[in-house]
């Protein structure tokens, strides 16, 4: 038995959208991605709003491709926060000083002053690092909050001492 079929040639319209579906199939959209970068872009066109939760960061930038030199003034602020902390005779005493709600630490530290007279001073730190919202250490992706130190005092006198944290305005 002999099964007549004919082969019809596809039309035109066919033809145009088998390939632009192939085309976008096979990655047209990446083109727009591939083929447009910072210099087609009109100063001022992307706004904040448009840009996703932190998806610019020291990643995406290229070295040295943001400078003091490039921002506006005042682009980016800092702020200290500190904490004096008196220890007495024998004891242990610690400070956390934090930055405010969504700003970032960006450093910090620890300052001991010892009383007069110095004979007889004998205090050591015990911890001196960034920490998190309840004073630990940061580990894994835990984001520091502030900075934190501890202070043992064995001396004959008092000892004060100062923890600051350097916080970047967000």
């Amino acid at each position: 038995m002999k099964i007549n079929t004919k082969f019809r040639r596809p039309s035109a319209a066919m033809v145009v959208a088998s390939t632009a579906l192939a085309i976008a199939v096979a990655g047209g959209g990446a083109y727009a991605a591939v083929q447009i970068n910072g210099k087609d872009l009109v100063d001022k066109s992307v706004k904040n709003a448009k840009l996703a939760n932190q998806s610019i960061n020291n990643r995406t930038l290229a070295s040295n491709s943001v400078l003091k030199t490039t921002l506006a003034p005042g682009a980016i602020t800092t702020y200290l926060r500190y904490q004096q902390v008196t220890v007495p005779i024998g004891t242990t005493g610690s400070a956390f000083p934090k930055c405010d709600s969504g700003d970032d630490v960006t450093g910090g530290g620890f300052g001991g002053v010892p009383e007069a007279p110095y004979t007889g001073y004998n205090a050591s730190v015990m911890y001196n690092r960034p920490a998190t919202a309840n004073g630990s250490a940061p580990t894994g992706n835990a984001v520091p909050v502030g900075w934190n130190a501890a202070l043992e005092n064995n001396s004959t006198n008092s000892a004060n001492f100062l923890v600051y944290v350097v916080c970047l305005d967000a």
